[in-house]
This record gives C-alpha cells, structure tokens and sequence, in this order.
C-alpha cells in the first residue's frame, strides 16, 4: 500500500510539474491549410493538414496503396463547393464533404464523403459516400517536398483540383454551370427595382449572347443614371460595335466622349476619353 501511495504521489507530482511548466509553440510537423478559391458563381474551400516526406517514400510507403487515405493529415481534409458541380460527369450537390482518395501506382480514387467530422480514415463508411472516381496519377520530374492541394487552370466554367506530392501529381477535373445560375438570377433581378443595367449587358457580351435585349437594357441605365450617361453610351458603343453597326457604334462613342467631360474626376475621364477612342479607331471612325 506504502508503495501504491507513493507511486500515486510522484504521479500527481509530475502531472502538477508539466502542467506549471511554459508552453511552447513548436512548428506543427503537418501544417493546417485553407485555401479559398473563387469558383465560377460561388467558391470551392479546402481545409487540410500538409505532411512532409522528410526522408520517406509518399506512395506506396508512408500512404499504402489500395488503402483509403484522409489525403492529408492530422484530421480529414474537407472540400466545400458553393455550388453545384460536376465530376466526371457526376453531380455534386453544393455542401462540405470529407476527400478521401485512395492511392496507387495505375489509378487513384478519389472520393467525396458525407462525414466531414471523422478523425483519419479509422471510422470511415462507404456507405456515406457520394462520389467515387477515378484519375491516372502522373509522374514529376522533380519531387515535392510538402504536399500541396490546388485549384488550377481557373476558368469560368472548369477548373482542375490537383494533388501533388514526392513525384506524383494527380488532377481532378471540376466543372461547373454558371450561365444557368446567372441567366435565372438576370432573370430575376430585372422584376426588382434596382435593375442590374451595366452588369447583366457585359455578361451578355462576354458570353456572346443576343445583344438586342442588352442594348435596350443600356437605354434603360441611360434615362435612369443620366449623370452617369457616358458609361452607358460607351457600353452601347461597345456592343453596337459587337453587331458590326460600326456608324450607330461612332455615334455612341461620340456622346460618351461629349458627355464625361462633364466628369469631375480627372482620372475616369482620361479614361473614358481614350476608351471611347479606341472603340473608334476599331470602327473607322474620327472624332
């Protein structure tokens, strides 16, 4: 008993020693990682841990193939999208989801699972998946170091998810369909009052849709925002321009240009000044 009361004793001391000891901030071996990535209308979100190799094998050696990986470290590693999106052909509600993969030497899975709360791979359900497929890794050149999770090859409508790490890099791609979202929110917005003139017309001639109901939109901004008219008329040139109606183009470039001298801000008149000019140069036109 003597001896369980003295073990007891020290135990109590030690722990009450550690805990009045100073904290220290070490560097995390596997530091944690947001990336926010604005994504067609909305966004994709990563939150993981970075491993490092330090002198070890990735694949094949610390992360076993054919066995499910958090892709990562420390807790899973979770990928939100803000919208609705496409895998492979496969569609991906909007939400947070746990990305799992699994990795090997000829193919990867990767996988999107419901459970975003799970510590690793220990209480890992298949059940809970919502998405499982597959990608051909590709061999680097040089290795790297820490691994790294991106989003590449940005565009409005795609984009790549691609892991890369010792000398394997592996691409997800991502897509999207933005023009049905912002088609239905124009749609929308022009039964309200504060009527998204200027916004909704460059989206129509970015995308190259009909210009007809723009250039009525421009009108519109026109008579409500009459200070702001030189914006408008350069916008209306710009799209007449788009249709080829090069003299209806020189026009309204003309009153854009007659119309910002009545701008206060040096800068945005220079510039709308030269903007305009441009626009008719482009027509064959001369002030």
């Amino acid at each position: 008993m003597k001896h369980f009361c003295s073990f007891l004793t020290a135990g109590l001391l030690l722990a009450s020693t550690a805990q009045a000891q100073t904290k220290l901030t070490v560097p995390p071996l596997s530091p944690a990682t947001h990336i926010h990535q604005n994504f067609s209308t909305s966004y994709i979100d990563l939150t993981y841990s970075r491993p490092s190799l330090r002198g070890r094998v990735a694949f094949g050696g610390l992360v076993p193939h054919g066995t499910v990986w958090r892709t990562g470290a420390n807790t899973i590693t979770k990928v939100r999208f803000g919208e609705e999106v496409k895998i492979n052909g496969q569609t991906v509600p909007a939400g947070a989801y746990a990305l799992l993969t699994i990795p090997d030497a000829k193919e990867w899975t990767f996988i999107l699972n419901r459970d975003t709360a799970q510590w690793g791979t220990y209480e890992y359900k298949q059940a809970l998946d919502v998405l499982r497929v597959q990608a051909k890794p590709t061999k680097l050149a040089t290795p790297v170091e820490t691994m790294a999770l991106s989003v590449e090859n940005l565009k409005p409508a795609s984009a790549d998810l691609v892991l890369s790490w010792d000398r394997t890099q592996v691409v997800l791609p991502i897509t999207a369909d933005p023009d049905r979202i912002v088609m239905g929110q124009i749609q929308e917005a022009m039964k309200g009052e504060k009527k998204p003139y200027i916004t909704a017309a460059q989206y129509y001639y970015n995308t190259g849709k009909d210009l007809t109901p723009a250039l009525g939109w421009l009108e519109e901004f026109i008579k409500a925002y009459p200070e702001s008219g030189y914006y408008g008329y350069y916008w209306k040139a710009k799209l007449l321009q788009k249709q080829g109606k090069n003299q209806q183009a020189a026009e309204a470039a003309n009153k854009s240009m007659e119309l910002v001298k009545a701008d206060k801000n040096e800068v945005s008149k220079a510039e709308y000044i030269r903007l305009n000019q441009e626009v008719l140069a482009a027509v064959g036109a001369k002030k």
